[in-house]
């Protein structure tokens, strides 16, 4: 039995324990504190990937957006591009319902792929002057999807098919000289089987009844010193106005001249591939032992000269400007066997023409004729631009 004296003094009260408090086990706490953060910054982790990941494609998709747009904007130029060059020969090809032009086409990282329609009311395009052509082109990059439509007028080259007279002589103070057998011809004649013929095959035949002047002078200072040789027509000479004047053909030239290939030797085009043809500045002789031949427009600028000495023949026209000088040397001189089928345009003043030897200019409206097919891109002007919805109908 304890002792009484152990817990009480003698005479003293009795006094209560203080009771005994357990504390918590603190790192199981500490665990589940760390386990509810974790969760949080895991979701919290799990959104912004989620949302870094949704920006990223939304950005990804932006960007093939305007990709898709760029190489639909390909397609329109690739369109236009083709159209100035095509458009003298596009005749019955395009209809009001469209035609898918050139096909698909990979561009870049993506493709696009044009239609293009006539929307003028004649339903044979480029018959007219000038034509209204809506052209319409898609372009695709992986999902994205762009349509851009524009309308545009083509005007192709509006080349003469016919002339004044077989030489029409528009600036002041110039000069013409026939001498030998040359011979200046306005009747309308054909031009010879052979672009090579030589001999009588060589002449061409007379397509008609059809005269026109030999010789058009605007002004009446042009000086005539007819040596020898002959001016034909219906009348040889005229002091009359034309159908064309000098400010025209200076305008003609200079929607031509940046296509011109500039004379160095050898042909100076064919019937079937006609060019521009431009002299170089300085004196061109075509020597006895040379033949020449060419078709399309030959511009003699004034700074250039032409000699001819050997077997020239051309069909087609041919522009000579002058200088503004009148000197002793010949703007173009005729010494050789020079046939010229067409018509020849004299613009510009203080040019002298001196046609000798067996120089032959004929008037060719067939000659003139094939001037159509001159491979000068037509001029395109755009009227409209617009994008519309992928989802559209392409016609």
């Amino acid at each position: 039995m304890p002792a009484i004296s152990d817990n009480y003094t003698a005479g003293g009260q009795a006094r209560a324990q203080p009771p005994v408090f357990l504390e918590p086990d603190s790192s199981g706490m500490v665990l589940v504190v760390v386990v509810i953060l974790a969760a949080v910054a895991g979701i919290l982790a799990a959104g912004l990937h989620f949302a870094s990941g949704a920006r990223i494609l939304q950005v990804r998709q932006e960007i093939r957006f305007d990709k898709a747009f760029f190489v639909a904007e390909a397609g329109i130029e690739r369109a236009k591009a083709e159209l100035r060059y095509r458009a003298a020969k596009l005749n019955g090809v395009f209809t009001n319902d469209g035609v898918l032009f050139g096909g698909i086409t990979n561009y870049g990282e993506g493709e696009f792929y044009v239609w293009v329609r006539n929307n003028s009311a004649d339903p044979d395009p480029f018959v007219d002057t000038d034509h209204i052509v809506i052209i319409r082109s898609t372009g695709i990059v992986e999902t994205a999807t762009r349509v851009i439509e524009v309308e545009t007028r083509v005007t192709p080259l509006d080349t003469p098919n016919q002339a004044d007279a077989a030489l029409g002589i528009y600036g002041t103070n110039t000069s013409l000289t026939t001498d030998g057998n040359a011979k200046i011809d306005g009747h309308d004649w054909n031009v010879p089987v052979d672009f090579f013929a030589t001999g009588s095959g060589a002449n061409g035949t007379l397509s008609g009844n059809s005269t026109n002047p030999g010789v058009l002078y605007a002004l009446d200072t042009t000086v005539f010193d007819e040596k020898a040789g002959s001016i034909i027509g219906d009348p040889p000479k005229t002091n009359a106005a034309g159908a064309y004047n000098e400010t025209y053909w200076y305008q003609f030239v200079d929607k031509i001249i940046p296509f011109a290939h500039t004379y160095t030797g050898g042909p100076m085009g064919t019937r079937e591939a006609p060019i521009i043809t431009m002299l170089p500045m300085g004196a061109t002789t075509i020597n006895n032992s040379d033949t020449v031949s060419g078709a399309g427009v030959l511009i003699i600028p004034g700074e250039a000269r032409l000699s001819i000495k050997g077997t020239f023949h051309f069909e087609g026209l041919v522009v000579l400007i002058g200088d503004g000088v009148i000197d002793d040397s010949a703007d173009l001189t005729e010494l050789g066997t020079c046939r010229i089928f067409g018509a020849m345009v004299c613009v510009g003043g203080g040019l002298n023409f001196k046609a000798k030897g067996s120089a032959d200019l004929k008037y060719s409206t067939q000659a003139l004729a094939n001037l159509a097919n001159l491979q000068v891109p037509a001029q395109l002007d755009m009227i409209s631009w617009k994008e519309i919805k992928a989802s559209s109908a392409d016609w």
